[in-house]
């Protein structure tokens, strides 16, 4: 079925299931370099995981990318210094830290990233993309758009309250949900998106 397809139909759970998780799990492959998207909660629930793949061997370096100054658990700073903070902390060496520093947005994340990526990678290159499991296939097709010379490999996170085993149970999983349906809808709608399976 088409991404488009998808849209036109209700929001039920089963579509809402469909389209923000299905078939994005991680299947465990290694690559050039680990991405992680920044928000306000990133330092807590994408680094970690992150660390995880790196202290595995699943990629040589990191790219921590947001510049938005938010009020995270570590105090009020940019995404990226916190992202940076909890990373070392959980024994990721600093010099295997990339830090892009200007992006406000998911769009914003890959142009930023553009540059420090060729620096690092081949074209061809493969790219592990941590980001919360919500948000992740908006940003798997921000990335394919935007950085098309590179593969990436999804790795959402299962942690907050809008996962796919939890998102149903509460008003601010639902919320969030549907804010990411209404913002696949018009990304789609309006050509931002290349119209895809899922």
């Amino acid at each position: 079925m088409k991404l488009s397809e998808l849209l036109k139909d209700d929001s039920t759970e089963e579509n809402i299931q469909r389209l923000l998780y299905s078939g994005l799990d991680y299947d465990g492959s290694s690559a050039g370099a680990i991405m992680v998207l920044g928000s306000r909660k990133a330092c807590d629930y994408r680094v970690p995981e992150a660390a995880r793949l790196y202290s595995e061997g699943r990629a040589p370096v990191m790219l921590l990318s947001g510049g938005k100054v938010q009020e995270t658990s570590l105090g009020e700073m940019p995404e990226w210094e916190s992202m940076e903070r909890a990373a070392v902390t959980l024994g990721v060496p600093r010099e295997k830290i990339i830090t892009e520093r200007e992006s406000m947005n998911t769009a914003d994340n890959f142009m930023y990233s553009e540059v420090l990526l060729r620096e690092i990678l081949p074209e061809g290159g493969k790219i592990i993309l941590v980001t919360t499991a919500y948000h992740m296939r908006r940003a798997l097709l921000m990335a394919n758009k935007m950085l098309p010379k590179y593969g990436f490999i999804p790795c959402p996170v299962q942690k907050g309250s809008a996962t796919k085993e939890n998102w149903y149970k509460t008003e601010k999983g639902r919320l969030t949900v549907l804010d990411e349906w209404r913002k696949l809808s018009y990304y789609i709608r309006v050509g931002i998106f290349e119209d895809t399976e899922i």
